[in-house]
């Protein structure tokens, strides 16, 4: 059966634009369905949906797994719990390279967030397709890499948070209390295509378990610049009523803070996996 999208590429190994998305056909199964082979093909979806109301986002979220109530972020309230508002005016920002809460145990397997209020410029989000950086290690590193595992922790962007007066000492206090840090593979390999693909960030990814701490810096600095190689990526420049779908498993994103004092809102919704995956 033919696909019922029209997909056009927007990188040659990282993101695709929806063309001509149907508000009456969106919710039927066949349509969800190409959405999701189309997610774990590019990676990363854009969707013009200025249409798209908060019932609807969450009926897509539903599709995918289970929505996130979010622990830190308000959300839209009673109903809609598990969309997260995202508001430059509230000191939110996600200005960092990272996967959504890659500190957390099975973290989120697809985030995707709608556009509500934009900067007159800028508020560009960029994507790094982690597998096609996997892919273009040398063999050798690729070995290296296998079976390796890394820890992930919130209490690094935490402080960062706290240096530039973005937390209450207070709030940094009870989130540490949190220990939201968890050991993950290095290479993963997504439950769905097969592919491998690097799990770290230079957010929250602080050093690989059982090497010496110098070995551990030096692979982790040279996989965080081999991975900033501008062919792994895609930048989107949103237009209000914007939705983009990503796979939190197989890519980084980083919400680029160029416009202030200008207000930029989005409406995000991360989804778990009904049980979890283990890569």
């Amino acid at each position: 059966m033919p696909s019922p999208l029209t997909l056009q590429p927007l990188g040659p190994h990282l993101g695709a634009e929806v063309l001509d998305l149907d508000p009456a056909t969106v919710f039927q199964p066949q349509t969800l369905a190409a959405l999701e082979a189309a997610l774990v093909k590019h990676e990363a979806l854009v969707l013009h949906a200025p249409w798209l109301q908060p019932e609807q986002h969450l009926a897509i979220a539903r599709y995918f797994g289970e929505p996130e109530v979010h622990t830190f972020y308000p959300n839209l309230g009673a109903g809609f719990e598990q969309i997260t508002v995202i508001d430059s005016r509230l000191g939110d920002r996600a200005d960092m390279w990272h996967h959504d809460e890659s500190f957390l145990p099975d973290p989120p397997i697809v985030t995707m967030t709608h556009a509500q209020i934009l900067p007159p410029c800028g508020g560009d989000t960029c994507w790094i397709s982690m597998t096609t950086a996997y892919d273009s290690l040398s063999g050798r590193m690729q070995h290296y890499l296998d079976g390796l595992s890394a820890w992930h922790d919130m209490n690094g962007p935490m402080t960062a948070a706290l240096r530039q007066s973005v937390v209450s000492h207070e709030r940094y206090a009870e989130v540490v209390q949190m220990n939201r840090r968890h050991l993950h593979p290095l290479v993963i390999q997504h439950p769905v295509s097969g592919r491998k693909a690097l799990y770290l960030s230079p957010t929250y990814t602080t050093h690989i378990d059982g090497l010496a701490p110098s070995e551990s810096d030096a692979i982790l600095d040279y996989l965080h610049a081999h991975c900033q190689h501008v062919q792994f990526g895609f930048r989107h420049r949103w237009r209000v009523g914007d939705m983009v779908l990503w796979d939190n498993r197989s890519v980084l994103h980083n919400a680029i803070l160029d416009y202030q004092p200008h207000q930029r809102r989005m409406q995000r919704t991360s989804v778990f996996a009904r049980e979890p995956l283990q890569a």
